[in-house]
C-alpha cells in the first residue's frame, strides 16, 4: 500500500478531494473517509472502479492510500470546508485515483469541444461506459477526463468520479433513462445496434456472482460500516445484470435520442432478451 508524502492542492467537486504525491512516485486524486458526501463514496469509488476495470473500461489505476496523521497535522490545506468551518481530513486508509500521466503538469481536460472529441482514441468505449452506468445506476452524468498519457499519444478518455454509482450513499437503484448518460450525443455516433455495446455488455451479463462478491471483500470496513448492507448491494447488482439491456433500450427510446445512427432495422430489446 503506497503512503502519501505531500499535499499538492485541493481539487474541485463536492467530495472536496485533494491531489497528493505518494512514495511510489505517482500523484493521486484522494478522497477521504470523512468527505462531506459520506464515507460510502469511497466504497462506491473502489467497487465501481474495480468493476469497470474487470469489464475492460478505461479507469485510472486506483489504490488504497495510507495518509499518515503527521502529514495531516503538517498540511493546513488538507481540510474540508463545511459551512464556515474547516474540518481536517481524516488520516488512515483513503481512496486514491492515479493521474493518468506521471508528470503532474501534463494537461488534463474535463471538457472538450466537439471537434476535439473526434480526436479521442477510445470513443467506442462510450457505449460500454453507458452500459456500466445503467447497471450501477450512476445518478450523476458520466464524468470523464481526457489526457495524453504519454507525449505523442492520442487523447484518451478516462472514467472518473464513480461516487454516485448506486445512488451515492443510498445504495439503491432509482433508474431513470438519462442518468449516467454523457452530456453530448456525438460520443455515441458509433452506436448502430446492440453489437456496439460488445464486449462490455456481454461481460456484465456473464460476470460471476463470486467475482462480484470478491471485489466487495476488498473494501475496508471503515468505508461502509454495515456488511449486511454491502451484501444486499452486491446481491442487487447480480440481479441487475439481466436488466441492463432494458435500461439501455430506455435510453435509446428517450426524447434525448442519443443514438442517431441506431436504425429502425436493428433489433429491439425483445429480440435480444
Amino acid at each position: 500500500m503506497p503512503t502519501a508524502l505531500e499535499h499538492i492542492r485541493p481539487m474541485r467537486g463536492g467530495s472536496q478531494a485533494h491531489l497528493m504525491r505518494a512514495n511510489d512516485g505517482y500523484y493521486y486524486v484522494v478522497k477521504f473517509e470523512n468527505t462531506p458526501q459520506g464515507r460510502r463514496i469511497l466504497a462506491n469509488e473502489w467497487l465501481a472502479g474495480r468493476l469497470a476495470q474487470t469489464l475492460g473500461l478505461p479507469v485510472p489505476p486506483m489504490v488504497m492510500l495510507d495518509v499518515p496523521p503527521k502529514l495531516i497535522a503538517a498540511s493546513p490545506g488538507l481540510a474540508f470546508r463545511v459551512g464556515p468551518k474547516l474540518v481536517p481530513c481524516a488520516p488512515g486508509i483513503q481512496f486514491g485515483s492515479r493521474l493518468p500521466a506521471k508528470d503532474p503538469h501534463t494537461p488534463i481536460y474535463d471538457w472538450l469541444p466537439e471537434p476535439a472529441l473526434a480526436t479521442v482514441s477510445n470513443t467506442r468505449a462510450f457505449a460500454g461506459m453507458l452500459a456500466f452506468d445503467k447497471w450501477t445506476c450512476n445518478c450523476d452524468g458520466r464524468q470523464l477526463i481526457f489526457c495524453h498519457a504519454e507525449p505523442g499519444r492520442s487523447l484518451k478518455a478516462y472514467m472518473v468520479d464513480q461516487g454516485f454509482c448506486f445512488n451515492a450513499g443510498e445504495w439503491n437503484f432509482p433508474d431513470s433513462p438519462l442518468r449516467g448518460v454523457y452530456s453530448r450525443n456525438v460520443v455515441y455516433a458509433d452506436v448502430t445496434g446492440w453489437h456496439s455495446f460488445d464486449p462490455w455488455l456481454a461481460r456484465i451479463e456473464k460476470l460471476s456472482e463470486s467475482a462480484l462478491f470478491a471485489i466487495g471483500d476488498e473494501l475496508p470496513p471503515e468505508w461502509y460500516g454495515d456488511r449486511p448492507a454491502l451484501d444486499r448491494l452486491l446481491a442487487a447488482l447480480c440481479i441487475r445484470r439481466r436488466k441492463v439491456r432494458e435500461l439501455v433500450w430506455a435510453v435509446k427510446c428517450s426524447p434525448r435520442a442519443p443514438f442517431a445512427n441506431w436504425g429502425a432495422t436493428h433489433a429491439g430489446i425483445a429480440a435480444v432478451a
